[in-house]
């Protein structure tokens, strides 16, 4: 040691070491032969996983900025006066505080809704005292017709706003003629949603939708909707539906395209029982299926919708249920030019039931960005010899920005219900104007009409009531307003007042009222 003391500390770790070596050593041979015995077993027989999820990722990412042409909406879109038409987009559909497509029609001034019940139940519309002939719908362009228990007046309780892009409301003096667009998808990349809803007496909304639109034009899109709606007053008055739409096409480009589509539900509406002791029906209950089938094939001259259209369709329609079975075909096409400043277009429409000729001519003219009109001449042949005939005038000044004045009137004569064999044209003469004045954070409208008189037809579903009595030329007033103080809260409102008697079927006097809260965690 040189002289130097041995630390104990170095002296115990020595010991240790040599005690630990042989220890290691003897039972080296065993904890060896395991190791070897693990690497003998059987090799994965499955393929190495080559998806590279991040590169689809970002590819997916990629094709969402890529746009591609989507089916041209039929028909001619021409210039139109301010105030004439309510747009609802997709995103306005959403936060439009509206379960179903009667929801979102009240936002119209002068709507009143014959809803008999809870979500599900039948939901009429009324405006302006016209009963069940208040309102035209009209499905990527081909009619919407009444059909089933009610082929007079069309319940849009039936169909889905989940499967709707668009919905544009056209507001005529004693009607308003609604216009349902489907999914448009525009881009490479797929789209799909998922929404799950459940509520009180296991009340259950499901939707789902995936679209695909592949570079060559080839494109496809199916979405469904289940609702149930339980008993929520009186002893019966459950309702549920399940609805299927499929579309598929080939849209190379923005001039030519065909598009196969079949929407379908399926409605099971139980009798509305007020009373358990006398279980008499205060409205009627049904289980059905309608579909609603298209093909269209659309060219177009330009691809930035300027130039001469053509649109050829064949439609059919088809309902079965509640005692009922219906079966109306459609065969017809539009043909319109659209310039930058005015537009021209006609359709003519033949149908196997009810009304077997339906022509139309549409213009729109704007001369100067102060002055915009329009025109639409109509004539309908119905079965029995009897014609519907009559022309819409409108026209529209902007003076300064934000204030819009516009004028129309609709003058001739219009059977109410084709399929009631028995009813005769009536005399149309009706007018609307209106002064609106329109900004950012707020928005103002004061509106008057004067409807002639009219005998309106009731809806069939409320047995209850039969018939409505004839109204009288009536004068309206409506007033509605839209205030946005901050960017995430809207409130908005309307009120409508008859002059005078009010037609049978509507309130005295009717408004509404709503509040939007825009978030990411409450709507």
């Amino acid at each position: 040691m040189n002289g130097e003391r041995e630390r104990p500390g170095a002296r115990l770790a020595r010991r240790l070491l040599g005690f630990l070596i042989p220890f290691t050593v003897h039972f080296l041979p065993f904890t060896v032969s395991a190791q070897i015995l693990d690497d003998t077993l059987a090799a994965d027989t499955l393929g190495q996983d080559t998806v590279d999820y991040t590169a689809r990722f970002l590819e997916a990412q990629g094709e969402a900025g890529v746009r591609v042409p989507v089916m041209p909406v039929p028909g001619v879109r021409g210039p139109a006066p301010a105030l004439t038409r309510v747009v609802f987009t997709r995103d306005s559909i959403e936060w439009g505080h509206a379960s179903t497509l009667g929801d979102l029609l009240t936002q119209m001034p002068g709507v009143y809704l014959w809803r008999g019940g809870f979500i599900g139940r039948p939901e009429p519309v009324n405006y302006q005292g016209r009963g069940g002939t208040s309102v035209e719908y009209l499905l990527d362009g081909l009619p919407y017709l009444a059909a089933g228990v009610d082929s007079i007046a069309v319940d849009p309780a039936l169909i889905s706003i989940s499967f709707l892009d668009r919905i544009e409301v056209e507001r005529l003096p004693g009607l308003l003629r609604v216009h349902l667009f489907t999914l448009r998808h525009d881009r490479r990349a797929p789209l799909s949603r998922i929404g799950i809803g459940r509520g009180d007496q296991d009340f259950a909304r499901y939707e789902g939708a995936l679209t695909r639109r592949a570079e060559s034009g080839i494109g496809f899109g199916l979405a469904a909707d289940y609702l149930s709606s339980p008993t929520a007053s009186g002893s019966s008055s459950s309702y549920s539906n399940t609805q299927i739409l499929a579309q598929g096409g080939y849209v190379p480009s923005a001039r030519f395209g065909v598009q196969f589509q079949l929407l379908r539900s399926g409605p099971n509406r139980r009798p509305f029982v007020g009373d358990a002791v006398s279980g008499e029906p205060i409205g009627l209950g049904f289980d059905a299926s309608r579909s609603d089938a298209q093909l269209r094939l659309a060219l177009r001259s330009r691809p930035d919708g300027l130039g001469s259209s053509v649109d050829l369709i064949y439609g059919r329609t088809a309902w079965d249920g509640g005692g009922v079975d219906q079966r109306i075909h459609h065969i017809g096409g539009w043909l319109g030019h659209r310039a930058a400043t005015a537009s021209l277009g006609a359709s003519a429409m033949h149908r196997t039931r009810w009304t077997p000729l339906d022509l139309r001519g549409t213009a729109g003219w704007s001369p100067s960005p102060i002055v915009t009109t329009g025109a639409e001449l109509v004539y309908q042949r119905h079965r029995g010899g009897r014609n519907s005939n009559f022309v819409t005038l409108s026209a529209g000044l902007q003076p300064i920005r934000g204030l819009a004045l516009t004028g129309t009137a609709r003058l001739g004569n219009q059977v109410a219900a084709p399929a009631v064999i028995t009813d005769t044209a009536q005399r149309l003469r009706d007018f609307r104007a209106s002064v609106g004045w329109e900004r950012d954070r707020l928005a103002v409208e004061l509106g008057w009409a004067r409807t002639s008189a009219f005998s309106p037809f009731g809806y069939a579903e409320f047995p209850g009531i039969p018939s409505l009595a004839a109204a009288p030329a009536a004068d309206w007033i409506t007033l509605s307003a839209r205030i946005r103080p901050l960017r995430w809260i809207a409130l908005e409102g309307w009120y409508s007042d008859p002059r005078g008697d009010a037609p049978d079927g509507i309130p005295p006097t009717h408004s509404v009222a709503a509040v939007t809260l825009r978030s990411k965690f409450l709507r």
